[in-house]
């Protein structure tokens, strides 16, 4: 009987003939997925974990350490592009992106499962800390992976409402991490909060373990080859050596769009950073809001208007190009900027701040989604793990580069100034987006992915 089931489950797995190149709903489920099991570990661990340590008695400086190495593996992930192309396993069957999400999505399982066996927090929490820093190194490979993945198989067309999705999923996932989770723990203890997110992640884990990247691939490795796609030969160059990568990505950026699509991810969401930061002074301080208040309208509310100005902002991209909606969503952006500093006199009304915040987190969800857009349509598949995340990684200095502004500001800053001075700017990003042309990549270098076929004619 145990063999009549074992022939079951792989006629079965035999059977499932769409692959995440030829179906749009499974490409877009799996992506999401992904995007929801690297949130919702952080969400925990920034979130519960932190709070659960700060109930049970310990110090600041261990509920920020176990903060601190939760983030730090993010900020080397860009070290993770490189290898992920270098080693794409495509000439054993398997996927070209595909076992590298399996061993990241694996080892992500093995290391909140070893929180498990900590037999005492108080005794163990430099082992904690190592657990937490290692699981966070995998999950920024699996990041990585998971967005190389998209790069290679989205066509232009969905790329928009691709992006709108998955950061919606990822919103999802630090939600039931730091909200669902800590409810858990609260009433049923740590254990069952990282069992229950054990058994998500191994679920989520299902997609990439029994769905191909392309017809021919194999499943698992002591399965029958098939007639798998190979990469061109000018794609296996591209990436034979780490010498040959950085040819590549040089040949990528040589190009007038890669160029500027480079300068706009260091400009262009700085303005939300410093404004982040002065506005907590301006409410908080100079306005008299308690914080219970400002978490309540202010990063509660607000929040869902993030996340629903992303989901919108993906199908709006898909409709109109991204190039367009980030166009008018920076413009809007900073109208409204320039907008809340003509309303100076009108602050001291709190529902003006209100609605302030919640067109300001609309517009950012909205123009953060059509950015990823217009990153992953620039990057050249042929290393699109590499360019993608050096767009990632420059975004991250201009989010660190805002908040570096805003500790210049002094201590008695000029608010009204600021507002009007990052709205006027951010109106002139306009023209650096509109100088992008998002297909000259695939246009000038060519389909060099493992799989040209995956992308659609419209972005060719």
């Amino acid at each position: 009987m145990k063999w009549l089931g074992r022939a079951r489950l792989y006629a079965t797995l035999r059977g499932v003939r769409h692959t995440l190149e030829s179906s749009p709903a499974l490409r877009l489920m799996t992506l999401c997925a992904m995007y929801l099991a690297q949130g919702m570990p952080f969400g925990f661990v920034a979130g519960t974990l932190a709070a659960y340590l700060a109930t049970q008695g310990y110090e600041l400086a261990d509920v920020a350490r176990v903060t601190f190495m939760a983030q730090l593996p993010w900020t080397f992930k860009f070290i993770w592009g490189p290898i992920i192309d270098r080693y794409d396993f495509s000439e054993f069957g398997l996927g070209r992106r595909r076992p590298w999400i399996l061993l990241a999505q694996s080892m992500m399982v093995t290391t909140l499962m070893m929180i498990l066996f900590l037999p005492d927090l108080s005794q163990a929490m430099t082992t904690l800390v190592w657990i937490i820093a290692i699981h966070n190194v995998f999950a920024s490979l699996q990041d990585v992976s998971v967005d190389a993945l998209a790069v290679d198989l989205l066509p232009e067309k969905e790329r928009g409402k691709a992006n709108g999705f998955m950061r919606a999923a990822s919103y999802l996932g630090s939600i039931i991490g730091g909200s669902v989770m800590g409810i858990i723990t609260a009433r049923h203890g740590l254990q069952l909060a990282i069992v229950l997110q054990v058994a998500i992640m191994l679920l989520v884990m299902c997609a990439p373990l029994f769905l191909r990247e392309r017809a021919g691939e194999r499943l698992f490795p002591w399965q029958p080859k098939g007639a798998a796609p190979k990469p061109p030969s000018s794609a296996r160059k591209s990436t034979e050596s780490f010498s040959s990568i950085r040819q590549s990505l040089n040949k990528a950026f040589s190009l007038k769009s890669t160029r500027l699509a480079a300068l706009l991810a260091i400009v262009v969401l700085a303005g939300t950073t410093l404004l982040s930061a002065v506005s907590k002074i301006l409410i908080l301080d100079k306005l008299g809001w308690s914080l219970e208040a400002y978490s309540k309208w202010i990063t509660g509310f607000g929040y869902f208007f993030a996340l629903g100005g992303a989901l919108l902002g993906g199908v709006l991209a898909d409709l109109f190009t991204a190039r367009r909606v980030a166009g008018v969503a920076t413009v809007v952006l900073g109208a409204v900027w320039v907008g809340f500093s003509l309303l100076e006199p009108q602050w001291a009304n709190r529902s003006v701040i209100v609605g302030y915040i919640f067109a300001e987190q609309f517009c950012i969800g909205i123009m953060t989604v059509s950015l990823y857009a217009i990153f992953m349509g620039v990057s050249w598949p042929a290393i699109a793990a590499t360019q993608f995340t050096a767009y990632m990684a420059l975004l991250n200095l201009s989010l660190t580069g805002g908040t570096r502004l805003a500790g210049m500001m002094g201590n008695e800053p000029d608010f009204r100034l600021i507002y009007l001075a990052a709205g006027a700017v951010q109106i002139v990003f306009l023209f650096l987006i509109r100088w992008i042309d998002v297909s000259e990549t695939r246009r000038i270098l060519g389909e060099e992915a493992a799989d040209a076929s995956a992308l659609s004619p419209a972005a060719k």
